[in-house]
C-alpha cells in the first residue's frame, strides 16, 4: 500500500507483532499523493491483536493525519519569528532582506527577492538573498514581457503566479521566453504581486534553478510573507518619512531666528491661571532672553522672571480658553526687554508662543520719534529766525539785502547739516566754527583764524544758535572788522568746566583790523541776534568789549540746560 514509507513504518510494526503496544503523536512521512512526494504527519497508536492461543496475529491502528495543523503551527512559529526580526528594522531594504533570507532558507529556495516595477514595464530586483544555486541571475533590471506575456499579464492582474516548470507552462514556454529564463538559469519560481491603484509596483519572488513541485504550503507561505513584508516595509517607509520630516523640522526648529516656546497655563484652585509652565524651548531661547534652555525648561515664567505683568498671563489665558490666536508686543520689565509674541493655542491647556527681542527696534521707533519731534521743532525755530532776520534785517538796496539774508540762512543751513549727519545728537564745536569762518582758513597767504579749545560736543538745541551767533560775529568782522582787512585776525578759543555737559566758556577776539573808536550809536540786528541766541535761546551770558584793537566777545553757556524756543528771539 505504501511501499514508499515501508522504510519507517516496519521496524514500528515488528514490534507490534512482538506484543507491544505503541503510541505515536508525531511522526513525519514522505508519501507519494496526489502524484508527487508530500510531506506528512500522523498520530497514531498500534494494539496487538491476540488469536485463541495468544499469539499476535493482527494489529488494530487508530490513526489520526495532523499535517494541516503541524504545518499550520509551523507556518505561525514562522511568521511570529519573522514578526519579531522585522520589528525593529527602520530600513525599508533592510525589512526587504531580512524577510527575503529568512523566506529562503525556510523554503530551500535558491533565490527570494523584491522587485520593483517602473511604469514602462520594467522590474528592478536586488535579489536579496541567493545561496550561489543560480549565479547568472543576478540584481538588475528586466523587462517583463521578456518572460512571457501571459505571465506578465498575470502580474498586472495582482494574480499569483505559481510556475513548477517553466519549460512545461504554457505562459513561459515560448521559445524566446525559455531563452531568456535560461539566461538567468531559472526553471521555477513563485511570484506574489503587489498591485496599487490599478499598476503593478512591485513583487515577491521564491526561485529556483530546477523544476520544483510548490506545494499548497509553500504558496500559503510565500503569500503570508510578501503581505506581512509590504506592511513592514510601508511602516518603515512611513517611519523614514517621519524620520526625515521631524528631523527637518527639528532643524528648523533649532536654527531658526525666531524663539519658539511651548507652554501649559497654571491655574489656582479656584480655575484661575496665575501662571504658566514652559514645557519645550528651542536654541534661540537663550539668545532672546539670556537664560539656558535646560534650566529653563520645565520651570514657570514667575520663577524665571520673578514679578512678571499680569498682562503676559492674561493674554496666555484668553488664548487657551478661547482659540483665538493674539499678535502682541509688550514688555517683561524684569530683564529689561520688548518682545513681539504671536500665540496659538495648541491643546486644551496649551499655547505655543512665536517670539522676537524686539528692544533694540523699540529702542529705534523711540529715536525716530523723537528725531522726527526734533526736526519739526528745529525746522520751526529755523522759519523762526529766517522770518526774525527778514523782518529786521536793515540794508541801502536790495543787492545788499539779499546777501545778508543769504549769508545768514547759510549758517542755519550749516548748522542743520551739522545736526543730520550727527543724526540730530548734536555737533562739534570746532566743525561748527571751521565752517562758519572756512574763508579765512588756510588761504594761501596764512590764515585770519585762528581757533583753539578742546574738543566739545555742543548739545542739539545749543547747536543753531550758537552758529546763528557766530555767523554774526563773522559778519560784522567781515563788514567792520578785523577780518575787513588782510592784516586782521580772529582768536576764538574755548574750554569746558565742569565736564561734560558742563560749561561753554567761549571768547571772540579780533586784532589788526581798523581802529575801533567804541561801541556803536546804535545796536544793530546781529548784537540782537547775539542777545536772543545767547541769553534767551542758551540761557547764557554775553559780554561785548570794543576795544581799540577790536571787538571782543565773550559767551558763557551751559550746556546741560534745555534751551529755549526760537520763537523767543526778537
Amino acid at each position: 500500500m505504501w511501499s514508499e514509507i515501508w522504510e519507517e513504518v516496519e521496524p514500528i510494526m515488528a514490534r507490534c507483532y512482538a506484543g507491544e503496544p505503541i503510541q505515536m503523536d508525531e511522526i513525519t512521512l514522505i508519501m507519494h499523493r496526489h502524484g508527487r512526494p508530500e510531506e506528512t504527519h500522523f498520530a497514531f497508536s498500534y494494539t496487538p491483536v491476540r488469536d485463541e492461543t495468544g499469539q499476535v496475529a493482527g494489529v488494530f491502528c487508530p490513526c489520526l493525519e495532523t499535517t494541516a495543523k503541524v504545518l499550520a503551527d509551523r507556518r505561525q512559529a514562522f511568521r511570529l519569528g519573522l514578526e519579531n526580526e522585522l520589528r525593529d528594522l527602520s530600513d525599508p531594504r533592510d525589512v526587504m532582506a531580512r524577510a527575503a533570507e529568512a523566506l529562503g532558507r525556510h523554503l530551500d529556495a535558491a533565490q527570494v527577492g523584491y522587485a520593483e516595477v517602473c511604469a514602462d514595464g520594467h522590474a528592478t530586483t536586488g535579489g536579496e538573498f541567493h545561496d550561489g544555486r543560480m549565479p547568472s541571475f543576478r540584481a538588475g533590471r528586466y523587462r517583463l514581457e521578456d518572460y512571457g506575456p501571459a505571465m506578465a499579464a498575470d502580474m498586472a492582474a495582482g494574480r499569483t503566479v505559481v510556475v513548477h516548470d517553466v519549460w512545461e507552462d504554457a505562459r513561459t514556454s515560448s521559445p524566446d521566453a525559455i531563452a531568456a529564463y535560461a539566461a538567468i538559469s531559472l526553471r521555477a519560481f513563485i511570484i506574489v504581486p503587489l498591485v496599487k491603484a490599478g499598476r503593478l509596483t512591485a513583487y515577491l519572488y521564491a526561485a529556483h534553478p530546477e523544476p520544483r513541485r510548490w506545494s499548497e504550503e509553500d504558496l500559503a507561505l510565500v503569500r503570508e510573507v510578501a503581505e506581512q513584508t509590504w506592511a513592514a516595509v510601508e511602516r518603515a517607509r512611513a517611519e523614514a518619512t517621519l524620520r526625515e520630516s521631524e528631523a527637518r523640522w527639528r532643524a528648523i526648529f533649532e536654527n531658526m531666528h525666531e524663539g519658539f516656546a511651548l507652554c501649559e497655563m497654571v491655574y489656582a484652585p479656584d480655575g484661575r491661571a496665575v501662571d504658566f509652565r514652559y514645557i519645550e524651548l528651542n536654541a534661540a531661547w537663550k539668545r532672546l532672553t539670556g537664560l539656558p534652555v535646560p534650566e529653563s525648561t520645565g520651570r514657570t515664567a514667575k520663577e524665571l522672571f520673578g514679578d512678571i505683568e499680569e498682562f503676559w498671563i492674561r493674554t496666555y489665558e484668553d488664548v487657551v480658553r478661547t482659540g483665538k490666536p493674539v499678535h502682541v508686543q509688550e514688555r517683561i520689565a524684569s530683564i529689561g526687554r520688548w518682545y513681539e509674541v504671536f500665540a496659538y493655542r495648541t491643546e486644551p491647556g496649551r499655547f505655543a508662543a512665536l517670539f522676537l527681542d524686539i528692544t533694540q527696534r523699540r529702542a529705534d521707533e523711540e529715536r525716530r520719534a523723537l528725531l522726527s519731534r526734533e526736526v519739526d521743532h528745529r525746522a520751526k525755530n529755523a522759519l523762526a529766525v529766517v522770518q526774525a532776520a527778514l523782518r529786521l534785517t536793515k540794508a541801502p538796496d536790495l543787492p545788499q539785502f539779499v546777501r545778508t539774508i543769504e549769508g545768514r540762512v547759510s549758517a542755519l543751513a550749516r548748522a542743520q547739516t551739522l545736526l543730520a549727519g550727527d543724526r540730530w545728537a548734536g555737533s562739534d564745536l570746532h566743525s561748527l566754527l571751521r565752517g562758519e569762518m572756512a574763508a579765512f582758513l588756510d588761504t594761501g597767504e596764512g590764515s585770519q583764524v585762528e581757533l583753539t579749545g578742546p574738543s566739545v560736543v555742543l548739545p542739539a538745541d545749543a547747536t543753531q544758535p550758537l552758529a546763528m551767533a557766530m555767523h554774526e560775529l563773522a559778519t560784522n568782522a567781515v563788514k567792520h572788522g578785523a577780518l575787513s582787512v588782510p592784516t586782521g585776525c580772529v582768536r576764538v578759543s574755548w574750554g569746558l568746566e565742569g565736564g561734560p555737559p558742563g560749561t561753554l566758556r567761549l571768547r571772540w577776539a579780533e586784532a589788526g583790523g581798523p581802529a575801533v573808536p567804541g561801541p556803536p550809536d546804535r545796536r544793530g540786528f546781529g548784537s540782537r541776534v547775539l542777545e536772543g541766541t545767547v541769553r534767551k535761546q542758551l540761557s547764557g551770558r554775553l559780554s561785548l568789549a570794543w576795544e581799540p584793537t577790536g571787538l571782543v566777545c565773550d559767551i558763557e553757556v551751559p550746556l546741560a540746560r534745555k534751551a529755549a524756543s526760537a520763537e523767543a528771539m526778537p
